[in-house]
C-alpha cells in the first residue's frame, strides 16, 4: 500500500503522521521539537529523521504489508515560493537559516542518502511543500463539504494572521475581491496592514492599552476574562470588533457559507466571539466555527499535496 507522510512545520514544534488513502494512521501521530533556531543542515537533517520516525512507526503498525511512501506533503509557514519549496523567512529568529533555501530538493537529496529510507520509496516518491494556513483550509474544507458547504473561509490566528477562500474545492487567488496572492494579512487596515491588528501583536498593543504588562500572553488575558476581569474581556471585545471589521471586505465580496477559525488565538474564541458576530456582515446565511481539529485539517491538506 503507498502511504504518505504529512508534516506540520510550526515555530516551535513539528508534528508529523502517516496517512493512506486519505486517512491519518493515527498511532503514528508526533510531535517533535522545530529546531527552528539551528542551522540549515541540522533543520534539514532533522526532517529527514522525522521522515525515518515515520516510516518505523508505519512498518511496526503493518508489520505483514509491503510499504511504499509516495510522498511528503510539509505544511510550511510563510512566506515562501510554495512551488519551488524555497522559504522566505527572515528576521523571525525561526527557521532564517533557511532563508532562500529549496527546501524540497535539499531534503529529497538528503533523503536519497540514507539506504534504510529508499529502500521504501515509491518509483514517483516526491516532496511537496504548501502554505500552513492554506493547507489548513484544504482539510476544512474536505470536512465541511459532506455538510453541504462549497464556500468557505479559513482565518488561522497565531503569530500573524493565517486566510485561505476556497470556492467548490478551489483556492480562491484575485477574484471574489479576494488579493492575487489569496491571503489578507497585508491587505490596508486602519494605520497599518490588518496583521499589525489582527496577531498576537495586536492582541498585545491592545493589552497595553487597557493597562496590562507587554509580556502578558493571550491565554493569560482569556483566563482573566475568563474569570469576569473587566479590562481583559475588554481587549477581547475590542479585538473582536476589528477582526470583524478586518475580514468584512473579503466576507461581503466573497460571500462564503461558513467561516472557520485556526490558530492559537482561536482557542480565546468565545471571549471575543460575541463582538465579533456583531461587527461581521452577511450574516443571515454565514455559519462561524472555530476548528476542533486544526492538526487533523493540516494533515489531511499536506496529504492533498500528493498527487
Amino acid at each position: 500500500m503507498d502511504y504518505v507522510i504529512s508534516i506540520d512545520v510550526g515555530g516551535t514544534t513539528i508534528h508529523a503522521a502517516i496517512l493512506s488513502d486519505g486517512v491519518i494512521h493515527t498511532k503514528t501521530i508526533t510531535t517533535y521539537d522545530s529546531l527552528a533556531n539551528k542551522d540549515k543542515h541540522v533543520i534539514i537533517n532533522h526532517l529527514k529523521n522525522i521522515v525515518e520516525d515515520q516510516m518505523k512507526q508505519i512498518l511496526k503498525l503493518q508489520m505483514n504489508e509491503t510499504i511504499k511512501i509516495k510522498g511528503v506533503g510539509i505544511a510550511f509557514p510563510g512566506p515562501a515560493d510554495y512551488n519551488e519549496g524555497i522559504s522566505y523567512i527572515k528576521g523571525l529568529e525561526k527557521y532564517d537559516s533557511l532563508y532562500k533555501v529549496n527546501i524540497k530538493n535539499e531534503l529529497f537529496n538528503t533523503i536519497s542518502d540514507n539506504h534504510f529510507i529508499t529502500k521504501y520509496l515509491s518509483k514517483k516518491f516526491s516532496i511537496h511543500m504548501g502554505n500552513d494556513a492554506t493547507l489548513f483550509a484544504v482539510g476544512e474544507f474536505i470536512k465541511y463539504k459532506d455538510k453541504g458547504f462549497q464556500k468557505i473561509a479559513c482565518f488561522t490566528l497565531g503569530t500573524g494572521i493565517g486566510s485561505t477562500f476556497i470556492c467548490e474545492g478551489r483556492v480562491v487567488k484575485g477574484e471574489f475581491g479576494i488579493p492575487n496572492s489569496g491571503f489578507i494579512y497585508n491587505a490596508p487596515f486602519k494605520q497599518g496592514i490588518i496583521e499589525d491588528y489582527i496577531s498576537k501583536k495586536g492582541i498585545s498593543n491592545l493589552a497595553l492599552q487597557h493597562g496590562f504588562y507587554s509580556d502578558t500572553n493571550v491565554k493569560e488575558l482569556a483566563e482573566l476574562a475568563n474569570d469576569g476581569h473587566i479590562d481583559a474581556k475588554k481587549v477581547f471585545s475590542d479585538f473582536g470588533i476589528w477582526l470583524a471589521e478586518a475580514v468584512n471586505p473579503f466576507i461581503e465580496s466573497f460571500k462564503p457559507e461558513i467561516i472557520v477559525f485556526g490558530g492559537q488565538i482561536s482557542k480565546s474564541f468565545k471571549q471575543f466571539e460575541s463582538s465579533f458576530s456583531e461587527n461581521i456582515i452577511y450574516t443571515s446565511e454565514l455559519n462561524v466555527e472555530v476548528s476542533d481539529t486544526p492538526l487533523i485539517s493540516t494533515f489531511i491538506g499536506a496529504n492533498n499535496l500528493i498527487n
